[in-house]
Order: C-alpha cells, then structure tokens, then sequence
C-alpha cells in the first residue's frame, strides 16, 4: 500500500462453508455462520506477523443477529485494531447500535467516509471524538479524460451518453432511469443510455436474473431499444475507464437514503463527470459545493429535468465537470493510502504517544 505495508495479510470471510479464495494473501478463512470461527481467527491473527488489524465492517459481512458475532472477534484480538465503518444507521435498533459501540471501543481508530457519519458515531454510538477519522472514499483516476475519443473507440461518436455502472441489484434505482428516458428522446432521439455491469451475487443467489429480466421487459415496454443498452459483464479497469470517459451525464438513481459510500459515485467523479444523483448521505455530502445535481427519489420526471439541464447548459456542465475533477484529485487512491498508512503507524505506537507525552508535559 503505497509503501505503507510491507507486506498484506488477509482473514476472508466464507458466506458458505469451504475456502473459496484463490488470492495468496488469504491466509485464513472464517466460515461467516460458525460462531467459534471468529475466536480461532483471534488467535491466528494474535500469532501472525501482522501489527494491526484493519477490519472492514458492514452490516450482513459477519454471522448472527446484526452481525454480532464479530465482537467476538475483537474481544479476542491483543494486536491494535483500525475499523472502516461502511454503514452508520442514524436510528439503528438497539442490538446494531450496542454493537457498533462495542467494535469501536475495542478500536483504537475508527475511519468512516463522511462528516456526518462521524457525527452519528459521536451522537448516536457515543464513539470518542478523537478516535474517529474521516477519510474519503477513495477512487481510480485516469490519466486524462478524453471524452470524444473514448466514444469514437466504442463507437458512440454521435450518441449523448448517460450512464450507471455496478453490480446491478433493486436498490439501484435504475428502473427510474429509464423510465426518464421515454421524457428525454423525444426531444433527443439520439441519447443512449448505458446500464455497465453485471448482477450483484448476492441478488442472483436470491433472485436470480429476475431483476435485469424486470429492466429489459421495461425497455421493450417503453420501447426504447435503440436507446438502452445493457453491458452485462464485469469490466477491467481501463474498460470500464473507457466507458465513462464516453459518458456525458452520469446517473446515480440509488433508492436507499442512508446509503453513506458509493465507488461507482466516487468513480464518477474522479473522472471529471457531471452528475444526477438522488439525495443519500453519501451523494449529499460528496456532491456539495455544485459537483452534481440532486434529482428526487424514485422520480423519472425529476431524473429527466436534471439531465435536460446538464445536456442543455453547456456552462452548467462545464462547472460540474470541473468541480467533480478538482474532487476527484483529492480522493485518489495514493492520497487514501497515506491517509491509512498514517493512520496504521498512529495505531501501532499508543504506548509510545502516551510516553512521550507525560515526558513533554
């Protein structure tokens, strides 16, 4: 990590029982509903090299009632531990909230992605202020973008692009989005807008294909064929690069409010792109100080009028554009990966801090 660790050591997390890592720095494997598991990873990780634990935590990661069975995992942990919270619920049930506080007062920091999630930790979890940090989501950059050659090369030279990338799934919203589409063609019959990505696991575990089926039926209904496209495959870096380098308007219909991190939204941003988002957390705070535009919930209309927007303001566009890049250089991921690193060496030296800070005193 950008010089920070030498060397990674990973504990995985098996939703089914069985290894099914084939990455060498899986050294262990916890199988997610077997409660003793997460006491014998203490132990190996007690016994191992590492010199912290850096735990990313998300609600249905780890096994029993709001994934309780971690604490286990931290009340058996000697080593320093820096927790990544991916989700903070501003009125959690009880059990959630109980154990949120527990895993952070067992960490020696706490790193979460938004300003307000750090007020809810202090507000509603009763974290320690000085044991929360607030790191941006990080994100790939390109080296440049290029938007009319990314189309000739994907053959989009004469297409106005919108586009949502991702593992596909129902809180995506992107239902909404095309429906907005059947506003937008009338006047723009060449606009086309791209669904990039395949069906999240989880949702084809459960699902199926059902809701991408839903999405197609809906495209045929609407009959926007010519108009909505779906690539449906997971995309390398530089392709998936290519693409949004292609996109003109990036939408981001999410239905979840308290949703507070988005990497596909981050991505977007590092590459310059203007943006229509629904209001989540996270959108609310990364996409402040005109970075993009907030549409309504489950709206198409209101998906359309902020898109009209962008696509007939060329200078309202351009603004977006430039501060979404001006972000997007701050959140790269070599600037993350020191802001970690800091805080890992932070970590690993409380004794010595505390040392040294009775002998200054």
């Amino acid at each position: 990590m950008r010089g920070h660790v030498n060397r990674n050591l990973i504990v995985a997390i098996n939703e089914q029982t069985g290894d099914l890592y084939s990455d060498v720095n899986v050294k262990f494997t916890i199988d997610q509903q077997d409660h003793n598991a997460y006491a014998t990873a203490a132990a190996f990780l007690n016994s191992s090299e590492a010199d912290v634990i850096s735990v990313q935590h998300e609600y249905g990661i780890f096994g029993g009632d709001w994934g309780e069975y971690v604490v286990d995992l931290y009340q058996g942990l000697t080593k320093p531990i820096v927790t990544t919270l991916h989700t903070v619920l501003s009125d959690p049930p009880e059990k959630a909230r109980s154990i949120l506080h527990d895993i952070c007062a067992m960490s020696s920091s706490v790193i979460v992605t938004l300003e307000s999630a750090a007020n809810l930790l202090e507000e509603v979890y009763g974290v320690e202020r000085s044991k929360i940090h607030v790191v941006r989501h990080g994100t790939a950059l390109p080296e440049r973008v290029r938007n009319l050659y990314a189309k000739r090369q994907l053959g989009f030279q004469d297409r106005e692009i919108l586009a949502t990338f991702g593992l596909i799934s129902p809180g995506k919203g992107i239902e909404h989005a095309i429906r907005a589409m059947s506003y937008l063609v009338k006047e723009r019959p060449r606009l086309l807008y791209l669904v990039i990505g395949e069906t999240h696991p989880e949702v084809r575990r459960h699902l199926g294909e059902s809701y991408r089926e839903s999405l197609v039926a809906l495209v045929k209904r609407l009959k926007l064929g010519r108009n909505v496209r779906f690539i449906d495959s997971y995309l390398r870096d530089d392709q998936l690069s290519l693409y949004l380098q292609a996109t003109d308007v990036y939408v981001a219909p999410y239905l979840g409010k308290e949703q507070v991190s988005s990497g596909t939204l981050t991505l977007a941003l590092g590459h310059g792109k203007a943006i229509v988002s629904t209001p989540t957390v996270f959108a609310k705070e990364i996409l402040s100080h005109n970075r993009g535009l907030f549409c309504k919930f489950a709206n198409a209309r209101s998906i359309a009028i902020c898109v009209e927007r962008i696509l007939g303001e060329p200078e309202l566009r351009k603004h977006l554009e430039t501060n979404a890049f001006k972000y997007g250089q701050e959140v790269g991921w070599a600037r993350v990966a020191d802001c970690y690193g800091e805080i890992f060496r932070s970590a690993m030296r409380p004794t010595r801090a505390v040392s040294e800070a009775a002998t200054i005193r």
